[in-house]
């Protein structure tokens, strides 16, 4: 009976003798499965804690926002209502140059950043087109020039000279007072010694910009920053008026003095579009965000503008 049960103890082992792996392969597999199981294991604890960051995210936000490493986000400016106020008093231009024959009267703009006034010549023999304008800052130039040190209104200033085809471009600047930049720019039908001296020649004046538009009301406390033939705007651009050549409206929403008009809204502004018809131009009226106005002081205000001659629609 023994002799039996140890022979079929013998063949069982030597069976499974048979079947375990060599002895050359029998560490790699146990490295094997015990890095299954340990990757396993992880997954199951990084489910977890990404549960618990989960749970725990509103938390972690405040402790967070408390300690200051976080900034909240600015909210948003409260909207500042435009008030009209009636007419609209015309900006100067601060500066004249003598009257001259073949020369006529100054034109003055208003563009951004920049006051100017154009001196157009109507005697090309003896007189050229000048240019004046006046900044708060140094003036920048991307125009390839010769540049030479000159006295001006007892300042020290430079004289540009660009090479140019039918004439050779002069711009004459110089700092005038603190925060105040002039440029005087003509061609060389002057000399140089011309061009210095027309600038010491500039008077203090108030010549008015006048404006392509006449406003029975205009926005209260907003700075015009730019008037010229087609556009007049205020702060910088938050509040604009444009003559445009004329496009097809989409569609209406009623009309201004008996043109087809569209009003609409969008979350950065209002904007008011009246077919001109006498004048084949649109209308552009636009005020920007964070500026409000009510649809019924657009609507005012577009009535009481008043397209001029001197317009010109771009």
């Amino acid at each position: 009976m023994m002799d039996d049960l140890e022979e079929r103890l013998a063949r069982s082992m030597h069976g499974a003798a048979l079947d375990a792996p060599p002895d050359a392969n029998l560490l790699s597999q146990v490295h094997r499965r015990s890095g299954r199981y340990r990757r396993r294991r992880l997954a199951v604890q990084l489910s977890g804690l990404a549960a618990a960051l989960v749970v725990g995210l509103p938390t972690v936000a405040v402790l967070v926002h408390r300690s200051g490493s976080v900034v909240p986000a600015a909210p948003r400016p409260a909207a500042t209502p435009v008030q009209l106020v009636p007419g609209f008093p015309n900006p100067v231009f601060p500066y004249a140059l003598p009257p001259a024959d073949g020369m006529r009267a100054p034109v003055a703009t208003l563009e951004p950043g920049k006051r100017i006034a154009f001196f157009e010549a109507t005697d090309l023999r003896r007189q050229a087109d000048t240019t004046v304008t006046v900044t708060s800052t140094e003036p920048v130039f991307t125009t390839a020039a010769t540049e030479a040190p000159v006295q001006v209104r007892g300042r020290s200033g430079r004289l540009r000279t660009v090479d140019a085809e039918p004439a050779k471009q002069y711009v004459l600047y110089w700092p005038e007072g603190p925060d105040r930049w002039l440029q005087l720019a003509t061609d060389d039908t002057y000399t140089r010694e011309k061009v210095v001296a027309l600038a010491d020649s500039l008077t203090s004046a108030a010549i008015p910009v006048l404006p392509p538009f006449e406003l029975d009301h205009s926005p209260a406390g907003l700075t015009p920053d730019t008037i010229t033939a087609s556009t007049m705007s205020f702060d910088d651009g938050d509040f604009s008026v444009v003559l445009r050549r004329a496009y097809p409206l989409p569609s209406t929403t009623g009309q201004v003095a008996g043109d087809d008009a569209r009003l609409t809204r969008e979350a950065d502004g209002v904007r008011l579009d009246i077919a001109v018809s006498n004048w084949d131009a649109v209308l552009q009226i636009t005020v920007r965000s964070p500026l409000a106005i009510t649809d019924s002081d657009l609507l005012r205000f577009a009535a009481g503008v008043h397209i001029l001659d001197r317009s010109n629609p771009r």
